[in-house]
């Protein structure tokens, strides 16, 4: 619409017809993520978990909704290096003799759970320290600001993952209190 509406000739009867088909898909939207609500909240156990979950700052309903869906609720998945790998996060060097190219996600997964994970990451930089960090950390490291949102997208699936198979609550303080000073590690 706004492209359309920039161009030298506009239709007023094509503008109206953009305004009601953007206005019907909003709409369906609206009603696609209210059936997504019932259902979970049709099932008591399923509810509380979710609610567990969508209390990490970035992710809501919906994200949670899609990447339960589309793993099957995890069931097919012993470890995180399994659920990483079938989402496409897994890590594929590019060498081969001398050549030593740049290290990229494989892409090879699922890509519904990295595109429902692309804008949660952007929130959970801005409202978690955990995921601040992280985004900080590998955007010094790499120079590209990308690269550090994949990662803490694949964070945010793996905490996902750890939330919902040890059917605990989030907690923004667990890193501080599990983490030893330097010098400490073994």
């Amino acid at each position: 619409l706004d492209a359309y509406t920039t161009s030298e000739v506009v239709n007023k009867d094509i503008v109206k017809q953009l305004n009601q088909m953007i206005k019907l898909i909003k709409k369906q939207v609206k009603e696609n993520e209210k059936s997504i609500i019932e259902v979970i909240k049709k099932d008591s156990v399923l509810e509380e978990r979710v609610n567990e979950i969508v209390k990490v700052g970035g992710l809501g309903i919906i994200t949670v909704a899609t990447v339960i869906a589309e793993t099957n609720a995890f069931k097919l998945f012993n470890n995180t290096r399994q659920l990483v790998s079938y989402a496409g996060y897994d890590i594929v060097e590019n060498q081969s003799g001398s050549h030593v190219g740049r290290t990229k996600i494989s892409k090879k997964g699922n890509s519904h759970i990295r595109r429902i994970l692309f804008m949660p990451a952007f929130t959970a930089v801005k409202k978690e320290p955990i995921f601040n960090k992280l985004y900080t950390r590998v955007f010094e490291r790499t120079k590209k600001k990308m690269k550090g949102y994949v990662a803490v997208q694949r964070k945010l699936l793996v905490l996902i993952y750890t939330l919902w198979k040890s059917n605990e609550s989030y907690d923004r303080e667990y890193s501080n209190r599990h983490t030893k000073p330097l010098g400490m590690q073994s």
